[in-house]
C-alpha cells in the first residue's frame, strides 16, 4: 500500500509540519543506516552481502506460482458474485472488504499448501528457514530494511509524482482505497478497524507469502541468481500496483528491500514485518495528518 498524501490527490490532507519534521529524522536516520552499513560492508571486505546467505531447499517453479495466482482470482470471481450492489457508504466498503480479504485469505492458504509440499521441512522451512539464525542478525536487518524503506519510499514517491507532473500537468493522483475509504468518512467503528487490519496485517503476510514465499524462490530455481529474483519479484510486486502509476518506482525499491531482507535472513516474518510497518506508517500519517488539520 502505498503512501498517498500529495497535494493533487483531490482526498489528501493537508501537509502538518510536525508529520514534515517527522519524514525528515526518518529520512536522516535512513541515510545514517546507508553510511553506516556501507562502511561496515567495505571494512569488512565482503563486497556481496549474500554469499553467506541462508538457503532453502524446494521445488518452487512456474507450475507453483500458476496455482497460486488462479487461487487467489477465483476467490475474486467467487465472492465478486456472492456480493450484490449495494447503496449505503459502509456496504459498499464491505463488500470491497469481503472479495479483497477473503481473496488473500485464500491467497495465503493456496501458498501454505504449496509450501507443505514444495519445500524440505514442510511450512517452517518456509517461514523460517532451515538454517541455524541468529536472531539478533535477523531482526537487526529487519530494523534496518524497515528505517530505510521508510526514509526513502517516499522520497521516491515524491520525485515520480513530480516527473508525471512535469510529463504530463493534468494528471490526477489517486489515493490508495483504503486510504480514499478512510478519508471520505462516514464508516462505522467495525468497518474502519478490518480497514486497518487488512491493510496493516492481512495484506503485508498476504503479498509477502507470494511475492517472496513463493514467486522469489520460483525465480531462484529458474535464473540460479538471487540477484536476479530479486528484481523480477520486487518489479511484478510493483506492477501489480498499476493502479496507482505513481507508486510503482517506489513499490519496486521497497520490493527490491523486502527481497533482499529475505534473502539475508532466511526468514518469511523479516519481509512481513517490514511490510507491515510500511502499511502501518502510511495509515497513521493519513489519520494524524486529518485529525490535527
Amino acid at each position: 500500500m502505498a503512501h498517498a498524501e500529495n497535494a493533487a490527490a483531490p482526498l489528501s490532507p493537508p501537509t502538518l509540519p510536525t508529520l514534515v519534521a517527522l519524514d525528515w529524522v526518518i529520512t536522516v536516520a535512513g541515510v545514517a543506516v546507508v553510511a553506516i552499513v556501507g562502511v561496515r560492508r567495505l571494512g569488512i571486505g565482503r563486497p556481496d552481502p549474500l554469499a553467506a546467505a541462508p538457503v532453502r531447499v524446494h521445488t518452487l517453479r512456474e507450475d507453483a506460482v500458476l496455482v497460486a495466482v488462479l487461487a487467489y482470482l477465483f476467490a475474486v470471481l467467487v465472492l465478486s458474485g456472492l456480493t450484490g450492489i449495494v447503496a449505503d457508504k459502509n456496504g459498499a466498503v464491505r463488500v470491497g472488504l469481503v472479495v479483497n480479504i477473503g481473496a488473500q485469505l485464500t491467497g495465503i492458504a493456496a501458498c501454505l499448501w504449496i509450501a507443505s509440499r514444495r519445500f524440505a521441512g514442510g511450512m517452517r522451512t518456509f517461514f523460517v528457514g532451515s538454517h541455524d539464525g541468529n536472531r539478533v542478525s535477523g531482526w537487526m536487518t529487519a530494523s534496518t530494511a524497515t528505517i530505510v524503506a521508510l526514509a526513502f519510499c517516499p522520497l521516491v514517491h515524491e520525485l515520480t509524482v513530480w516527473t508525471i507532473v512535469c510529463l504530463d500537468p493534468t494528471f490526477v493522483l489517486t489515493p490508495h482505497a483504503t486510504i480514499r475509504a478512510l478519508q471520505e468518512g462516514g464508516l462505522s467503528f467495525a468497518v474502519v478497524v478490518a480497514l486497518w487490519i487488512g491493510a496493516a496485517v492481512i495484506a503485508p503476510v498476504a503479498e509477502e507469502l507470494f511475492f517472496r514465499g513463493i514467486l522469489q524462490n520460483a525465480l531462484v530455481n529458474l535464473t540460479q541468481s538471487r540477484g536476479a529474483a530479486i528484481a523480477l519479484a520486487a518489479v511484478t510486486f510493483g506492477v501489480v500496483h498499476a493502479s496507482q502509476p505513481d507508486t510503482m518506482v517506489a513499490l519496486v525499491f521497497l520490493g527490491v528491500l523486502l527481497g533482499y531482507a529475505y534473502e539475508r535472513t532466511g526468514s518469511l516474518t523479516v519481509p512481513i514485518a517490514i511490510h507491515a510497518a510500511f502499511n502501518l506508517k502510511t495509515l497513521v500519517w493519513d489519520a494524524l495528518g486529518r485529525t490535527l488539520a
